[in-house]
């Protein structure tokens, strides 16, 4: 059985006509490389886009997203967006760090990212811990509008409108992730601005891209990482950053060369359960984009390379490699049974305080939002064309290392 694709709301398939009816979505909206370059240029009267090896990505993204994607009307809209608010931030950023070249001086100490396979958790528990006045953790509308955010304007409401568009645009989405302008959210999307980042591959088919971004030495995206925090937090507040995205799994050597005081909080729990979540997410957000997605090739692929991916990790934290003093591990069913009582735990480990308004404050977060409260997301392996006995070997060496119990449909 494979992954099928849920309706399409009508007004979206109305919508995808029109591009149909022009002979092609492409004819409507460009995503030629120059042509993106000039319109950056043209909103911003800037021309220095940095030195960083951003273009060779920017450039198989480009080609991906034109060979690969099959891209409706919609899904060029969008590309296009976000395309050109990225290359509209690289300008800004650039253009203030040559104005202000003493924000970049000012140390991020000792970073807390969270860190897990996608499903596992990483979300909420971010949310959760985000209630802390103590902490900062950075704001979708933050990492889509940085230097508005350095100035102290206030974007959060178009930003709002922007990611909301995701639940009309697919109904059922709305039930696997929330979406806000308000949130904290991934670092994907301050990555996504050294066009370097899973937020380009979750979105669009785009195989040759990811096969690059799975090769690419990713230390730039987190040097351009650190400096994006240094400009958000030049502008007060807390200075203990909390962050979260699960491909820094994937990176984390990279991550620790850069920030070589951070410390991971590992989020763990039942492949055999987050697979066929992270597949049905994966397909649905390349649909809301994509005239045709066929999640199958994931499905082969993703199973092995998560297994690869933590055999590396549990390798590397016992080589001394990785640094596994600096590792947290939260089990999800800890979490979800006792919230809490896991943050509390992961605040003692850390050696941080929690006096009882951020306790307060988080147990409140955790009660109004229960699991399920948006909708139930349903999913299982055989859905995606997954045999359960084959994933639970897969995983059985994963589980036993971390003490993940296995959890029932």
């Amino acid at each position: 059985m494979a992954w099928t694709p849920p309706p399409r709301p009508a007004w979206v398939e109305r919508l995808i006509a029109h591009g149909d009816s022009a002979g092609g979505a492409g004819a409507l909206v460009s995503l030629d490389r120059d042509d993106l370059l000039r319109t950056a240029v043209d909103v911003t009267g800037l021309d220095d886009f940095g030195d960083d090896p951003w273009r060779e990505p920017f450039e198989i993204l480009l080609a991906a997203l034109e060979s690969e994607s099959n891209l409706h009307l919609v899904g060029r809209l969008l590309a296009r967006s976000e395309l050109v608010r990225t290359l509209r931030n690289r300008l800004r950023l650039v253009e203030l760090w040559k104005r202000e070249p003493a924000l970049l001086d000012a140390g991020v100490a000792d970073p807390v990212f969270i860190v897990g396979s996608p499903r596992s958790g990483t979300s909420i528990l971010h949310e959760l811990m985000a209630r802390d006045p103590a902490t900062r953790s950075p704001a979708m509308w933050e990492m889509q509008h940085p230097v508005e955010a350095h100035r102290g304007e206030e974007w959060s409401e178009i930003s709002d409108r922007v990611v909301r568009l995701a639940h009309d645009l697919q109904p059922e989405y709305e039930t696997m992730h929330a979406n806000s302008g308000h949130l904290p959210n991934e670092c994907i999307f301050i990555t996504m601005h050294a066009f370097l980042s899973d937020h380009w591959g979750g979105q669009h088919v785009v195989p040759s891209y990811d096969a690059h971004l799975a090769r690419a030495d990713h230390r730039f995206a987190y040097r351009l990482h650190r400096r994006f925090l240094q400009t958000l937090q030049a502008r007060g507040g807390p200075r203990r950053w909390l962050l979260k995205a699960p491909s820094h799994l994937f990176q984390l050597r990279a991550l620790f060369a850069v920030y070589p005081d951070a410390r991971i909080l590992r989020t763990h729990r039942d492949p055999t359960r987050t697979l066929p979540s992270a597949l049905n997410l994966m397909g649905t957000l390349k649909w809301m984009r994509c005239a045709e997605v066929d999640m199958g090739p994931a499905a082969k692929r993703l199973p092995a390379g998560f297994a690869a991916t933590f055999q590396r990790e549990i390798d590397d934290r016992a080589s001394g490699a990785l640094p596994d003093e600096r590792f947290v591990d939260v089990l999800y069913a800890d979490l979800v049974d006792d919230p809490m009582g896991c943050v509390g735990d992961i605040y003692r480990k850390l050696g941080w305080d929690l006096p009882q308004p951020a306790a307060d404050a988080i147990a409140a977060y955790a009660r109004a939002k229960p699991r399920g409260a948006r909708g139930v997301h349903r999913y299982s392996l055989e859905s995606v064309g997954l045999d359960p006995a084959r994933e639970r070997e897969r995983f059985a060496a994963y589980r036993a290392r971390f003490g993940v119990p296995i959890e029932a449909d």
